[in-house]
């Protein structure tokens, strides 16, 4: 049974940050498609052991609820998450432990284990994030999910499948999920998918009705005039703009405690199938400009900001075989950069809605670890612009 929980969240309400002047997530573009089908991508689309959802936490449900998380027992989840990521077992009724994370988000396995020892919950899912596309290492989990009976559920919403660069991620859990809309420039897209012969009923996600579909297809439209959109990034950045004092940031981070699933899930469309359009732009989508773009991109970042003081890359190398999400910067001073940054229109991210635990690493990151754009859709213009923007305030 769930149980009370507390939560930190940022309210930025009172902040005044200006609409982000470049893109968080690809839009459509006219280099994104070609008409060859991807058979990647249309086995998470339409392969017997897969299923396609209008979001990755409604397939996170059906998962957590194949592997029997509900009332009677436990989730085991990381402590540096994104509510959503909880959303699904505490909406299914089920409590959650949140486990500890070393620095580089790797699970802490002695901690683990002893979290597993304590017989006062019967966990019956351990669920492991592949954090910005890194491969995190399975061998200890999957011993331990072997021993104490549970199923090893892998969150592959960071994660893009490329055929050319052949991968063990997705494929060790007995579930996966993965979050296709956030490297296709797509409306939705939630993939489950079951591994080892696990179970997976006949689909009965239902379809959304023709007027969603058709409000899928303009909203598609709209984003792509948005992509062709000239916005002039030349003005010369100074001084970077000054916050609110110390005494007043504490204001912007609430306590809350709950029982509840967030405002961000919505049980009554957990069985939604993705639109139309989202599928078709998937299937036709240029992967492997995807992934040598994003690489690519992130590589400028990490470039960018290695001689710059108070921040560094989470990961300065990617492995032969990722495809970033998004490029993670640790920053030592939150309560100045990071309001900076957000003043002066740059697209930063961050998991700062989240459940308080006994991780330090977690409890740190919510705030100190940034998530910024590398996606395809970006040009050499914006990109150039947000490397420049985030020197000058980290040397000013």
């Amino acid at each position: 049974m769930t149980r009370d929980r507390e939560y930190l969240s940022f309210d930025p309400s009172s902040c005044g940050f200006p609409p982000p002047r470049v893109p968080v997530l690809p839009l459509p573009g006219r280099h994104a498609f070609h008409w060859q089908r991807q058979t990647s991508t249309k086995a998470l689309l339409d392969a017997p052991n897969a299923r396609f959802f209008s979001r990755g936490r409604y397939a996170l449900a059906h998962a957590f609820r194949l592997s029997g998380v509900g009332p009677d027992t436990a989730l085991l989840a990381p402590a540096y998450h994104c509510r959503t990521m909880l959303d699904p077992a505490i909406a299914l009724g089920a409590d959650i432990t949140l486990y500890p994370l070393q620095a580089n988000l790797e699970p802490d396995v002695d901690a683990l284990e002893q979290l597993l020892r304590n017989k006062s919950r019967r966990h019956a899912a351990l669920l492991v994030t592949h954090f910005f596309g890194i491969e995190q290492p399975l061998d200890a989990i999957e011993k331990l999910c072997t021993q104490y009976g549970l199923a090893l559920i892998e969150d592959c919403s960071h994660v893009l499948f490329l055929p050319s660069l052949p991968s063990t991620i997705g494929k060790r859990g007995k579930y996966a999920v993965a979050s296709p809309y956030k490297f296709f420039p797509i409306e939705d897209g939630g993939s489950l998918w079951a591994n080892h012969s696990a179970p997976l009923p006949k689909s009965s996600a239902t379809t959304p009705d023709l007027i969603a579909q058709c409000k899928g297809v303009a909203r598609t439209l709209q984003k792509a005039r948005r992509n062709n959109a000239d916005i002039d990034l030349t003005e010369e950045v100074g001084h970077p703009i000054s916050v609110s004092t110390d005494a007043d940031q504490p204001k912007l981070h609430r306590r809350q405690i709950s029982n509840t699933a967030s405002h961000q899930y919505d049980a009554n469309v957990d069985n939604l199938a993705g639109l139309q359009v989202s599928r078709q732009l998937m299937l036709h989508s240029d992967i492997e400009r995807i992934a040598q773009r994003r690489r690519g991109n992130y590589q400028k970042w990490a470039q960018a900001i290695a001689d710059l003081p108070n921040c560094k890359a989470l990961f300065p190398d990617l492995a032969s075989d990722c495809v970033p999400y998004m490029f993670p910067m640790w920053i030592a001073h939150p309560e100045v950069d990071f309001f900076a940054l957000k003043r002066l229109g740059v697209p930063v991210w961050r998991w700062d809605d989240m459940a308080v635990s006994d991780c330090s690493i977690a409890m740190q990151y919510r705030t100190h670890l940034l998530h910024l754009p590398c996606h395809q859709e970006l040009t050499m213009d914006q990109l150039q612009w947000m490397t420049r923007i985030t020197a000058s305030c980290f040397t000013d």
